[in-house]
């Protein structure tokens, strides 16, 4: 018989797999190509100063994620800085699909407070959007992540008051 934590634990586990979309547990992110990431990244790296240039650099980003592997956690920062762009140029449809993306990938390689706060942020996005039902569906998520056993109190604390 299962003592209270145990069942918590194991009761969280199974709710964090149902959150993780079947094609991040596949592993398909996109072909392994590791350099030519790099380089997609340190071309939108250089765009950064350039507001006129940040769709393209959110593209690149966009692009380099899709060529790192699955449980590459640099997949994530792109995803979560082009959807961060796309947020600040108020591209939201664009924004919380990236950044919803960002959460999914950081779940899938067991990232819960990565996860967490990418799904924050795409409410965030979701709600400048006006698209509520999906601003919450997005806190839902981030929210059942707080009751992770691998996030701290405090960790749990920060999340909980980003969710509004």
């Amino acid at each position: 018989m299962m003592n209270g934590r145990n069942r918590s634990a194991v009761l969280s586990a199974f709710a964090l797999a149902l959150l993780i979309p079947a094609a991040a547990r596949a592993g398909n992110v996109g072909p392994d190509n590791p350099e030519r990431a790099r380089q997609l990244r340190a071309q939108a790296l250089a765009l950064f100063d350039q507001p006129k240039e940040w769709g393209r650099a959110a593209k690149l980003l966009e692009q380099s994620a899709a060529l790192r592997a699955a449980d590459d956690a640099e997949a994530y920062t792109c995803l979560l800085g082009a959807g961060q762009i796309r947020a600040a140029v108020h591209d939201y449809d664009d924004a919380v699909r990236l950044l919803s993306q960002a959460g999914d990938q950081a779940l899938a390689r067991g990232a819960v407070l990565d996860a967490a706060r990418a799904y924050v942020f795409a409410a965030h996005a979701a709600m400048s959007d006006k698209d509520v039902a999906r601003a919450q569906e997005l806190g839902a998520k981030a929210r059942l992540l707080t009751t992770s056993p691998l996030l701290t109190d405090a960790e749990r604390a920060d999340v909980r008051g980003r969710i509004s």
